[in-house]
């Protein structure tokens, strides 16, 4: 089933294509962090810990607006090859490792700002509780779009012990999934009440990976309750 028409499909063909190369994995990489260090760079009567915080929303929001406009735009055969083109058992660790380092500099840079708001004005406290806010709500979703082209690509990616079929892995109520949309849906139960919704896990794989994606949500929000007490006491 497609979600874009044949004439858009075919205005799109070239985008894809280099999209789904390495070369376009690699500059989108690289355009992300030549934002975010624009952003750091551009800022220097800021403290560090918002120029930090700065950096990591650029980055974060460049990432996401090239990561969603690429899902908005796929169709079934674009995630098949997306799976078979990028390999997600090679490429998870390196994208886990920047993105657990990136949260842990955004969430300390929040605290590292947060700790020294008490000699600054109300509005200017405000200014940088806003950009606090801004950094873990950017984290969130950019942890959570991880895991849904994560279970995307995973569950349309070939089965090594079974030639010719896909890993699969999950089984939805209804029609099976044919977009990103579908595997967003799952990531964002889990994101929010750290348990699946209406899907069936079916394979040891998607298990385990469901289990970490739950247990990252529970800390993820845990941390987020304690920032948003302190930011809080910081505008009190």
């Amino acid at each position: 089933m497609n979600t874009i028409s044949p004439v858009a499909r075919k205005l799109h063909a070239p985008v894809v294509a280099a999209q789904l190369s390495a070369r376009g994995r690699t500059w989108r990489l690289l355009l992300s962090l030549l934002v975010g260090l624009a952003a750091f760079l551009l800022a220097p009567d800021l403290m560090l810990g918002a120029r930090l915080m700065l950096a990591w929303d650029g980055y974060v929001v460049s990432a996401l607006a090239m990561s969603w406009h690429l899902m908005a735009h796929a169709d079934l055969g674009f995630i098949r090859r997306s799976a078979r083109a990028l390999n997600p058992r090679q490429n998870w660790t390196l994208m886990s490792v920047l993105l657990v380092l990136g949260s842990i500099v955004s969430l300390g840079a929040v605290l590292l700002l947060l700790h020294g708001l008490d000699d600054l004005a109300y509005k200017e406290r405000l200014q940088y509780v806003l950009l606090s806010v801004g950094s873990v709500v950017g984290s969130w979703f950019l942890l959570h779009t991880l895991f849904t082209l994560r279970y995307a690509h995973l569950y349309f990616c070939q089965d090594p012990d079974r030639p010719g079929h896909e890993l699969g892995g999950f089984r939805f109520a209804g029609a099976p999934p044919c977009s990103y949309w579908d595997f967003a849906y799952l990531a964002s139960g889990i994101a929010i009440t750290a348990q699946t919704p209406d899907v069936l896990i079916t394979t040891k794989t998607m298990r385990r990976l469901v289990m970490l994606h739950s247990l990252l949500s529970f800390a993820y929000n845990t941390t987020v309750l304690a920032l948003g007490i302190n930011i809080l006491s910081a505008l009190l």
